[in-house]
């Protein structure tokens, strides 16, 4: 039998209209979300936002470049705006979307995610990745090695946040992270550990999560694209001696459901960065409609951005009374 689907519902991207900037707001939303019956809520790992008129243009990236207004908006930071929101829920889980493995170190990433996920009750999803906004690295002074020794950075974290979870006195050399009793305690609550899931689309990124971690995350993809990718993630599992249907596809689509066509139409132009294949707008049956073709591809967990959700929260009504109870059921 095939797993059920999962839904989660994501806070903020770095995308100016795709997060909440005030916490107060952020927290009403995760109650109803979790109310509504979403399974989890995600935060993206960026100080600073982005225009969407910059957005993929690196250089636009906390400047005015290439887009209107202020240099940023608000963003919190996200581990601490998951913490503060395990206070204020009860049992929704806890993302990131994803944490990139360069803003901190490894073992206090560790660490971090352990007092969460203690913290939380056990509802911590820890989603990883490999950076790739240079001119953030930059502003914030961190090193921006090129993307291939970045990927290789984060596999080896992968491997030494497992060494802490599980070990009793922690021990990991690797290329480029070593720990030498890096005691984690306390360990997380859930058991053997939260599970991790990578976040990238390109080859190399799929392969670690093959060899590495218990799902991988993509944006925008079409389903389509995730049929043509599960030989090459089935035979990278099959290498490493892993089952590939342990390893959970996950997706990151916007969604915009409006009653009527012309609003969501406009929701949508608002946002032209966002390809149309990562784009579902229009009334809720054929939002239902786009989604389940990702359900038939062989997703089962969907990561669902919704524009200006401070200003229209009866698009979080609408997906919770009449999109996701069409989800559940499939």
């Amino acid at each position: 039998m095939a797993p059920p689907v999962e839904v989660g519902l994501i806070l903020a991207l770095t995308l100016r209209g795709l997060f909440i900037e005030d916490f107060g707001k952020m927290k009403e939303i995760a109650r109803e979300a979790e109310r509504l019956g979403f399974g989890s809520l995600w935060h993206c790992d960026h100080f600073i936002s982005l225009d969407p008129n910059a957005y993929g243009a690196q250089s636009g990236f906390g400047s005015q470049a290439g887009g209107e207004g202020p240099p940023s908006r608000p963003m919190l930071e996200a581990w601490t705006a998951l913490t503060a929101l395990a206070g204020a829920t009860k049992t929704i889980r806890l993302g990131t979307l994803v944490s990139c493995v360069h803003y901190r170190p490894p073992a206090l990433l560790a660490k971090i995610a352990a007092s969460l996920d203690a913290v939380s009750g056990g509802r911590v999803e820890l989603g990883l990745g490999a950076g790739w906004v240079g001119t953030e690295y930059a502003a914030f002074g961190y090193p921006f090695p090129k993307a291939s020794v970045r990927i290789a950075m984060l596999e080896e974290a992968i491997q030494l946040i497992r060494a802490m979870w599980s070990q009793p006195n922690p021990a990991y050399e690797g290329g480029y992270y070593q720990i030498a009793g890096a005691v984690c305690d306390p360990k997380p609550l859930q058991k053997p550990m939260p599970p991790i899931f990578t976040g990238g689309e390109g080859a190399k990124l799929l392969g670690v999560a093959a060899r590495q971690a218990d799902g991988y995350n993509c944006r925008w993809w079409p389903p389509e694209r995730f049929l043509e990718r599960r030989p090459i993630l089935e035979a990278e599992c099959k290498k490493a001696g892993r089952d590939p249907e342990k390893l959970r596809a996950s997706l990151m689509v916007m969604v915009i459901p409006e009653k009527d066509r012309a609003k969501a139409r406009a929701a949508r132009e608002k946002l032209k960065v966002v390809p149309e294949t990562g784009a579902i707008y229009g009334p809720p049956e054929e939002c239902v409609k786009r989604l389940a073709a990702y359900v038939k591809a062989g997703v089962r967990h969907l990561l669902l951005t919704v524009p200006d959700l401070e200003e229209h929260p009866e698009r979080l009504g609408l997906l919770g009374e009449e999109v996701l109870p069409a989800l559940k059921g499939m």
